[in-house]
């Protein structure tokens, strides 16, 4: 019954369930004093009847003492000699009845043996049934004769003198908890309603809200700070969406659009072979010259995957040590030969024989990325400087430059894919936006992060920070 209707609740409005819990606590709080309330008036209730049985008895001893000492043989059930009218009974200190008042009950055999039980005992009070089942409360009193055995007297009440006011008691209380009830779970319901109201302003608005719209704010009001905190936190979260949908479409354009260009390059190639009647020689050159756009829409291809599944989580499956003097060495001398090219000097500083843990392959990509970086945009004759330290548990890689620098305005955007400072410089030098970008998200999946330091005609700093060894692995 429980599981039904834990079930039915589940389902049910979350209006539903506040009344109904609010309703179930008040009920058992109201139940739980009423009950309390009833077992106190009924203990006082019988205390104060088991005392008024006790006055009443000592004041029968009192006024009858003469007329109870004459009864020395059981008289007769029919003759009242005595006419009490109070239910008492008068019995032998051997348990004989001699004496019943025609107010006293009729008892079964068990009461019978009840009274007796009492009578031989002496003391205290007890509840005895009659034939009719009724309940009676019984007290007995221990009587002296002079020189004669003592007499019992017993004394008996209704129990329903108590027990009928406390079921009155009882009713009204019932009444009163259903009244109460009733009146809490329309108040609850209404209070309720009012105070998630704003919520189904809320929903609405929201459901109104088109894709193409998200930076379309809720600026429903709410009377709580909770529902205020709501609003607030689902207005972050349309912010972050948009953002993130922006940063989408942008990708998704800057994508086709660097897709098109080698294959706009193909595609020229190729109708030009077919209008040309080339020699095998023209051929062959024509074919190098796909080759390399083949190559660089290959680059590019493996560029965005690798990009997308950094995005993922999915780009690290497993970890290695990874030394990084020896990664700097191994580096720098393949930049060495493109930065020869160009009369750039590729150096390295103080390199601290530190070991991180992750890709070897993935790593070499950012610092190939970096030194690359710093040649395309430094002036011939100057030089790039390498290093490795550490610093709060941490190994730093350096990659500085004495090129041009980056402008302020850029700072903030050049690790986004496809963001160039300078768009036609980065063309001419064969980039194609998304170097900075792959290296920031190898470093994220690292645990680590990148800095950058520029100063416009003076150079830059890139600082790459990855967990040591060590401290990954909690030492």
């Amino acid at each position: 019954m429980f599981s039904a209707i834990r079930r039915r609740l589940t389902r049910s409005s979350l209006r539903a369930r506040l009344t109904f819990w609010y309703l179930l606590t008040l009920g058992a709080t109201l139940t739980l004093f009423a009950g309390g309330l009833l077992l106190l008036r009924a203990r006082s209730a019988f205390e104060t009847l088991d005392a008024d049985l006790q006055v009443r008895a000592h004041r029968l001893s009192a006024d009858l003492r003469q007329d109870l000492f004459s009864l020395d043989v059981p008289g007769s059930l029919a003759s009242d000699p005595l006419a009490i009218t109070e239910p008492i009974s008068v019995r032998t200190s051997a348990g004989v009845t001699i004496y019943r008042s025609p107010a006293f009950p009729e008892l079964t055999w068990s009461g019978e043996g009840d009274a007796f039980a009492a009578a031989r005992a002496q003391r205290g009070e007890r509840t005895i049934q009659d034939r009719s089942g009724r309940s009676f409360r019984l007290t007995t009193l221990d009587i002296q004769r002079p020189g004669a055995d003592r007499l019992i007297l017993q004394v008996a009440v209704a129990e329903s003198v108590v027990t009928t006011p406390l079921g009155e008691l009882t009713l009204l209380l019932g009444i009163t908890i259903a009244f109460v009830l009733t009146v809490a779970g329309w108040g609850s319901s209404y209070t309720v309603g009012r105070a998630l109201a704003p919520v189904d302003s809320i929903v609405a608005r929201v459901r109104d809200i088109q894709a193409h719209r998200l930076g379309d704010h809720l600026d429903v009001r709410a009377d709580s700070q909770e529902l205020d905190r709501l609003v607030a936190t689902l207005n972050a979260m349309l912010d972050r969406i948009e953002t993130s949908m922006s940063s989408a479409r942008r990708f998704a354009a800057d994508a086709s659009h660097e897709l098109q260009t080698p294959i706009a390059a193909i595609r020229g190639t190729l109708d030009m072979c077919l209008r040309d009647r080339s020699s095998a020689e023209d051929w062959r050159g024509t074919a190098v010259d796909l080759l390399d756009d083949l190559d660089r829409l290959s680059e590019l291809v493996r560029d965005l995957r690798l990009i997308a599944l950094a995005e993922a989580g999915h780009l690290l499956d497993e970890r290695e040590p990874v030394p990084l003097a020896e990664l700097v060495q191994d580096c720098c001398e393949t930049a060495a030969v493109i930065a020869d090219a160009q009369q750039i000097h590729v150096a390295t500083a103080a390199l601290e024989p530190l070991v991180v843990n992750g890709s070897s392959r993935h790593l070499r990509r950012v610092l190939i990325n970096l030194l690359q970086n710093a040649i395309r945009y430094s002036s011939s004759g100057a030089s790039v400087f390498v290093s490795v330290g550490q610093s709060d548990h941490m190994a730093t890689l350096t990659v500085s430059d004495s090129g041009c620098g980056i402008d302020p305005a850029d700072l903030p955007h050049i690790f986004e894919p496809f963001y160039r400072a300078d768009p036609a410089r980065a063309r001419n030098t064969g980039g194609s936006g998304l170097g900075l970008a792959i290296a920031d998200q190898i470093v994220r999946a690292h645990g680590g992060h990148i800095d950058v330091r520029s100063t416009p005609a003076h150079g830059s700093t890139f600082s790459v920070s990855l967990p040591l060894a060590g401290a990954m692995n909690g030492s």
